[in-house]
Order: C-alpha cells, then structure tokens, then sequence
C-alpha cells in the first residue's frame, strides 16, 4: 500500500478540528442535562433534534471555512493545506455537500449507534441498528483507506470534485 504523502498532515488537521466540533458538542450538554431533569429526554424528537446540532454546526463552519478566501479550516491552516477544485477554492456548495458527507453523515450515523447501544437495542438483534453500526464501520475504513492511500481522495472529495493540496 502506497501511503499518500499529505496524510499525516491531513490526519492532523483533522485531529485540530475535531477539537472544535468537541467543543460545539460539550456546549450542548446543558441542555441535555436541563432535558433530563425536566423529562424532555423521554421524546425522541427531541433527541433527535439536540443530537444533530452539533453536526450540523460543525459542517456549516467547515464549509463557510472550506470556501472562503484560506479555502481551509482551522486546522488545514495549521497544517498548511488547502481545498480545492482543481481551478480554484471550491463554492459553498461544494464546500456544503463534501463536509456533509465528511461530518454530518458519519456523525449522524455515530449518534444512530450510540443511542441504540444505549437503550440496549444493539443487544436485541435491532436491524436498524445492527446495520447502522455495520455501516459505520465501514465508512470509517474506507474514509481512511482512501485517504492515506493511492490518490489520497476520500468519498467525501470524491462527492464534491475537490482535492485537499499544499496551502
């Protein structure tokens, strides 16, 4: 296996933003713990809801980021790197569809697993479920795959046309 040469600074850039979006996430448990005591966790809708602030934040900064004049989150800055389509810094849709298929998805996905581990329905054989974990997986390791091997272009590049280069 060829290893790319950008994927340790691509993996370390990622490592810094991921910070960020812990920071978004940590910023919600307030009002988790507000929904708890008052009940509100009981309703699914709710959940729902308050589960996808977080990745739903974290994919509009790195976009609006993706496309503005650095082309790069913070992390990519640090790390010298930047997001392009090949003729330039990348719109805020393409900028929108590869950080949704890069955070909001596998994110979604996570918080789908999580949930169901634990209100027990990963025990139960849920489909559902069990094929979420199993689709997580996946992604996970075709994410990394594609990014530290050959062309260095993981799905979510691949879906928005972009490439991440030397800044």
């Amino acid at each position: 296996m060829h290893l790319h040469p950008l994927a340790l600074r691509r993996a370390r850039a990622y490592g810094r933003d991921c910070l960020g979006y812990l920071a978004i996430a940590v910023a919600t448990v307030p009002i988790g713990v507000v929904a708890v005591m008052n009940g509100w966790s009981d309703h699914p809708v709710f959940l729902g809801i308050l589960s996808s602030v977080p990745p739903v934040l974290a994919t509009l900064i790195a976009a609006r980021a993706e496309s503005g004049p650095s082309a790069a989150t913070w992390g990519k800055r640090r790390e010298g790197l930047r997001v392009t389509t090949g003729s330039g810094t990348p719109g805020i849709g393409r900028a929108l569809a590869r950080n949704t298929a890069k955070i909001a998805i596998p994110w979604s996905l996570g918080h789908l697993v999580a949930f169901s581990a634990a209100s027990g329905r990963l025990d139960g054989g849920d489909a559902v479920a069990m094929g979420g974990t199993i689709l997580v997986d996946v992604l996970l390791v075709v994410m990394v795959a594609m990014t530290v091997a050959g062309a260095g272009r993981p799905p979510h590049d691949r879906v928005a046309g972009t490439r991440v280069i030397t800044a």
